[in-house]
This record gives structure tokens, sequence and C-alpha cells, in this order.
């Protein structure tokens, strides 16, 4: 089983099926109306695979892409395809950058399987909404950070990268990429692009491509400045000061509880990330997850980022509080949003949680997952400092 090391390299990336399922289909769903069943047999018809072979890499499903690490050889031959040939334009669904709130429920990752990226920037909007400008003059200029020499140094400012609000459209003018949830908002997509321009050569018309899969952790640092270090095996993760960790390296699910919930802090009556946090599973194409785990569903999705907003107590329970990046999570069985398939009874809670009605909504990708759980189908969890 492999455990996240200081010098490992994440690919991380899984593409957004119900905006991909959207392009597919040539039609705008709206999600947030169809029911559980109905959900699934949208996703089986744009994809043409069973609903519950979707989320799991080893099914040959069209939301990831190949593996590109050395001497890994799965007949996997997928590219991470990007919109050909595109025409740079204003998007027509609106092309204001307003950012309101900075709210972290604005974020929708689009077809691009850049999880890594859109999970990070929802945690920063969710944590540190300062650090997100109000509004960048035009062109849009932002600050991206390179790692620092040494883990645990202080991350470098590169050049500002600055851009212009043009999107990539296909020939029918429809925008693919990452995007807000509120209309006509632009500013999730403008960080995307300038991104993919930082990552890449500086240009306008940046290829996507680049940032197809990535590490999340790094990612919140070339977000925010803020540094990270990785605990390293040998001490006792307990009292470890690191900032990174895999779930393997915690005895059971209660103690990474009490890691992130050391991180957290009372927003009313809740306990909210006081940090940018993000967590991630495993590819079981080249990794091997615990005895029994395999992804299924929605909620709880193979080679995914999600961000980390905090913890939950119900009971005796404790559970790790999360956003996809998705903008949606599950389509279950039965109506409404029960426990996701293959998962152990009680894994997901309900009930209201900092500015979330019902935590059992299935439309607003937010849940709480039991921290026991959590250790089995999550690879590893981590946040930047000051």
């Amino acid at each position: 089983m492999n455990g996240d090391t200081a010098g490992a390299t994440m690919r991380i990336g899984a593409r957004n099926p119900f905006v991909y399922a959207e392009h597919v289909l040539k039609e705008k769903i709206k999600w947030n109306r169809l029911g559980p069943g109905q959900k699934r047999k949208k996703l089986e018809k744009a994809f043409g695979m069973p609903y519950n072979q979707l989320f799991d890499p080893l099914k040959g499903s069209p939301l990831f892409v190949k593996i590109v690490q050395a001497n890994v050889n799965t007949g996997d031959l997928r590219p991470c395809i990007t919109v050909s040939n595109p025409t740079w334009a204003l998007n027509p669904a609106g092309s204001n950058y307003t950012v309101a709130t900075r709210a972290h429920t604005d974020l929708v990752q689009g077809d691009l399987p850049d999880c890594f990226f859109i999970a990070a920037l929802s945690s920063v909007a969710f944590s540190a909404p300062a650090l997100i400008p109000d509004k960048p003059s035009t062109p849009y200029s932002y600050t991206f950070y390179n790692p620092p020499a040494v883990e645990g140094g202080t991350p470098v400012a590169d050049k500002p990268i600055s851009v212009s609000n043009l999107l990539p459209l296909d020939p029918a003018g429809k925008y693919h990429y990452s995007k807000s949830f509120t209309a006509g908002e632009i500013w999730p997509a403008m960080y995307e692009k300038a991104f993919a321009s930082w990552k890449g050569s500086r240009t306008d018309k940046p290829d996507y491509s680049i940032i197809c899969q990535g590490d999340p952790v790094l990612a919140l640092m070339n977000l925010t400045g803020w540094r990270f270090t990785t605990y390293k095996p040998g001490t006792d993760p307990v009292t470890s000061t690191a900032s990174r960790y895999s779930t393997q390296n915690f005895s059971d699910g209660t103690k990474i509880y009490n890691k992130i919930n050391s991180v957290c802090q009372y927003t009313g009556p809740y306990r909210t990330t006081s940090k940018p946090m993000v967590a991630y599973t495993y590819d079981p194409r080249i990794e091997r997850p615990p005895s029994g785990i395999t992804y299924s569903d929605a909620t709880i999705v193979g080679n995914h980022s999600y961000s980390v907003l905090g913890v939950h107590s119900v009971g005796a329970e404790n559970y790790i509080v999360m956003r996809n990046p998705w903008g949606q999570k599950g389509a279950g069985p039965g109506s409404g949003d029960p426990d996701p398939s293959q998962l152990p009874a009680g894994a997901v809670a309900a009930g209201a949680w900092y500015q979330i009605a019902n935590l059992a909504d299935a439309n607003d990708a937010i849940f709480a997952l039991k921290a026991s759980v959590f250790r089995d189908y999550f690879k590893g969890f981590g946040w930047v400092y000051q």
C-alpha cells in the first residue's frame, strides 16, 4: 500500500461526469430536479456504461485519463482530451468577474480532470477568502507560488501572470471547463485559465491539458504561498507537527478525526477548518487501497480530490466534512440520498452543519463521512500554513 512521501509525484484527476454528460448529450440538465434513479440513467446514457463502474479507474471509465507514471503498464490509452481548435471568446453564459462573497460553493469543476486544482481553490475560498482577489484589473493578474528548495521553507512568488477574459469555446460556442454556480460569474474560470497559463508557456491561449492531473496539496501552496510539511514515518503521527499525511499513518479513524480537528476552529457551534485543506482518494490502477475498498458512487470517487471543510460529531460518531468539486454528490439507490452503494451503513451523516440545512442533500456536494470510512477510502489529506 502506497503512502504519501515528500518526493512522490501526485497525479490526481477525474472529470466531472455531470458537466461532461451535458456536453456529450448536448443538453442542459437540471440535476437538482432529478431523483437518484434519473441521474443514474442520464449518466449511463452519456457514457454507455453502468453507473457503478463510472467512478472506478479500474473499469475503463472516460472520467479518468491515461497513467503517465513511468514503468506502469495498464493498457490504459485514454488521453486528456481538451476542446480542440477552440474559439477564444467571451463566455456566452456571462463574463462577469464579480466574486460576491468568494463562496466556496460557487466552484463547479468542468470537463477537465483538474479536481486537484478546483478542490484546492474551493478550500482557499472557504478558509482563507481574503487571498482571492476581489476584482483584478483587466487584463486579470494572478500570482502563483513555486515550491521552496526545501520542503517547509517559504514558497517563492513567481512573476504575476496576466490573462484576458476570453475563454476556449467549442464549435457550438459552448464553454466546457470550470464555472461558478452564480449565474454569469467567471472567477473560477479565470483562475483555471491563469493556472494553465502559468504552468505552461504563459500565453493568453493556454494548453489546458497541462493541468489535467496534479497534486492538491501542492495546488494549495501554488495558490496561497503558504507552506506544507509531509509526515515522515518513524515518529508518532498523533503528536507530529507535519501538515500532510497518509491515512494509513494512523491506526484508526478517530486519530485522523483528532488530527483534522486540531486544525479547526469554532464557527458558531460548528468546527470548520482554519487553514485550507484537501483530501484525495486512491488510484487503484497503481496502488492498492485497503482490502475490500472499491469506488462505485459519485460521493467517493477513485483518483479524486476533495475540499475538507471541517469535522462533525453525531453522538459518539465522528465525521469529516468535505465538498466534491463537481458540485454534486451521489445518486445512490432508492429515493433521496441514502448511503451510497457498497459503503457501510451510516457512513454518511444527515442533519445540519455550518450553513448547510441537511448534509444528506445530494445537490450541494457537501457531505460528512464517518472517520473510520474516511481512513479506508481516502489515501491522504493535508493543509497549508503560514
